[in-house]
């Protein structure tokens, strides 16, 4: 008889921590071999079968330009059990594998350990396609033979590809393969693309300036946040820089193979955002004029990064200045070498403090409107998920992240100020009924009983989200009253109204409108507090025309049906619901019958138009794959 003998806490993977440049480089191969460790697969959870295939992810090695299949890696085999997987290497199939399900599978753990609740993939599509539960994100290594890869909403699926080296001799080898599912930054920016899709359908829909570059800066945060993951690549670039982590280094560039190979520069992009200034040898300060100016997603975004990178550093450096102090004299960096020591627990503090910006900025995530984001708003949502959960901010992170983005230029017009109380999303207007008293009417019809398994968590959101909207409807068929007020509150249009634009639901002059999500998350504070929220994201169409008559004739009902909308304009909101207190916290909302922003995306539609960008971020072929063309540009 077999003895039971203890399960293993954890699976690990040995992967690249950065590239595979960095793995043949003298000064960095000794850190570049890293290992991932990952929770071992519950008895509730899906085995981890060849492929590797779990419960999150899939991979499946068809090289489409090749047309052939690669044999996929045994992840249960015990000589692989062992010693961590396959060791790194550029030219086997399976350590690709081993290597996109690992860093993936890293990224998805640190998004549910800041959410408090499973990461759920999304398609696009209409009908039953959006209420499809997908039980896997697929992975494909070598799907594409050109220097791209991308999130796939439509296959949901990341696609990876791989190119001839155009690096100049003397920096990489020149017609050698480059890989891009060996880059640890590119893995993860693209998971974090498939999670934040998941999360809020709508937020590929290129609606404004800041939508699509929103995904590309979000996605470039987590990777960067997860370089201080690795201890030794913390360690090796604070000793190499002797502490000084804002000026360029392993930690703050991003994909720096690709970046070289494609001749980009020493990496594909970098969260230090400024110049050095040549005249005092320290960074610049930022170009608040570039918010105005620049519009390319991934110029735009890197905006953004570099405001929170700037926000993470700031922390950092005031969390160890006592440290630098007792060690050189001094609270700042004086380029001196380090000790061991200081290095040990600089790298400690730099670990620890990402991963506190890492999780504001996921939670943020929950906060944000439903459409139309712009980065304003996501730093308004950062801070009030931040403020609800950690009240005391003693350590004035959200005030150091505030004051980097407003040296940036990213503000919106009628903030009272910039000071994070203001910035907290406003609760709901005390005046309304609804208000004043608690919703437990409709939490008590909701099924809100822990979930552990994703299947059964998909299944209970979508029956919560069909009683919500049966239960809205039937509060718009009833008291007048009660019925504007939800208007009110939810910037929807619930009852028969005179905006002919917005299409009918099921009855007949009732105007449609759609529940996306009903997540129900439960987080834990530093300091062992607790919340307990529901999560309700509600959205609206409407028929949007180029033309401000065609516009105004579609309001009022006189186009026929068959003419199609130029664009879709929509409006809702995102309900923040205490399970604690059973009350309403928060109704962000973008009101559906707001004109002057239905002709702020009718202007940038034409503006994008005038200089070429309309017929490709805007074309049905681009709707539904958004980011192949992103990362062409």
């Amino acid at each position: 008889m077999t003895p039971p003998y203890p399960r293993p806490p954890a699976r690990r993977f040995r992967v690249y921590a950065l590239d595979p440049r960095s793995a043949n480089s003298p000064e960095t191969a000794t850190i570049n071999d890293t290992v991932v460790s990952l929770p071992w697969e519950a008895d509730y959870e899906a085995p981890l079968e060849a492929g590797p295939t779990g419960e999150y992810l899939e991979v499946v090695d068809y090289d489409a330009p090749a047309q052939c299949f690669y044999a996929p890696l045994d992840p249960n085999h015990p000589d692989l059990l062992a010693q961590n997987g396959l060791p790194p290497s550029e030219g086997r199939p399976q350590f690709h594998q081993q290597m996109v399900y690992a860093v993936a599978m890293k990224t998805i753990r640190g998004f549910e350990w800041a959410l408090g609740r499973k990461v759920l993939w999304a398609r696009t599509g209409t009908g039953k396609e959006l209420d499809e539960y997908i039980p896997r994100l697929r992975i494909y290594p070598h799907a594409l033979a050109e220097a791209n890869a991308y999130y796939s909403p439509a296959k949901t699926a990341l696609l990876f590809g791989y190119f001839r080296d155009a690096a100049p001799v003397g920096e990489g080898l020149p017609g050698g393969w480059i890989f891009t599912c060996l880059s640890h930054d590119i893995i993860a920016h693209e998971t974090a693309h498939a999670i934040l899709h998941g999360m809020h359908r709508r937020s590929i829909e290129a609606t404004g300036r800041d939508t699509l570059a929103f995904h590309e800066a979000f996605a470039d945060i987590v990777a960067l946040m997860q370089h201080f993951t690795m201890a030794e690549v913390v360690a090796h670039a604070i000793a190499t820089t002797s502490g000084k982590l804002r000026m360029q280094s392993l930690l703050s560039d991003l994909a720096g193979q690709f970046g070289q190979a494609t001749r980009v520069g020493r990496a594909l992009r970098s969260g230090i955002d400024r110049a050095v200034d040549e005249s005092t040898g320290r960074l610049a300060e930022p170009d608040p004029s570039l918010y105005q100016t620049v519009f390319e997603p991934h110029r735009r975004g890197s905006i953004l990064v570099g405001a929170v990178f700037d926000a993470f550093l700031t922390i950092f450096e005031r969390r160890t200045a006592d440290l630098m102090r007792i060690a050189t004299g001094r609270s700042t960096p004086t380029g001196a070498e380090l000790s061991q020591d200081l290095v040990r627990r600089l790298a400690k503090e730099a670990a620890k403090s990402a991963d506190h910006v890492l999780r504001m900025c996921v939670r943020g995530l929950d906060y944000l409107p439903v459409t139309d984001i712009s980065f304003g708003e996501y730093l308004r949502a950062v801070i009030t998920a931040d403020a609800d959960l950690v009240p005391d901010d003693s350590r004035c992170y959200r005030i150091i992240l505030a004051d980097a983005f407003r040296r940036r230029g990213i503000f919106q017009k009628g903030w009272l100020s910039m000071a994070p109380d203001s910035l907290v999303w406003e609760g709901p207007d005390s005046t309304l009924d609804l208000a004043r008293r608690p919703v437990s009417d409709l939490l008590g019809r909701l099924d809100l009983m822990p979930r552990f398994k994703r299947e059964e968590v998909a299944r209970q959101e979508r029956e919560n989200c069909v009683t919500i909207h049966d239960w809205l409807h039937a509060q718009s068929l009833g008291d007048e009253k009660l019925a504007g007020e939800w208007e009110k509150l939810l910037g929807l249009r619930l009852r028969a109204t005179p905006l002919r634009s917005i299409p009918d639901g099921r009855e007949r002059g009732q105007p449609a409108f759609e529940v996306h999500s009903a997540r129900i998350a439960r987080r834990a504070g530093p300091e062992g507090q607790e919340v307990r929220q529901l999560l309700i994201e509600l959205t609206q169409r409407r028929r949007a025309f180029d033309s401000p008559d065609d516009q105004r004739q579609a309001d009022e009902g006189i186009l026929p049906r068959e003419r199609h909308e130029d664009f879709i304009f929509r409006g809702g909101a995102t309900l923040v619901v205490d399970l604690t207190t059973a009350t309403l916290r928060y109704a962000i909302r973008k009101n559906i019958a707001d004109d002057d922003r239905l002709d702020q995306q009718r202007q940038s539609r034409l503006s994008r138009r005038r200089v070429g960008l309309a017929p490709t971020y805007f074309s049905q072929q681009n709707a539904k794959e958004p980011f192949a063309f992103v990362h062409r540009l």
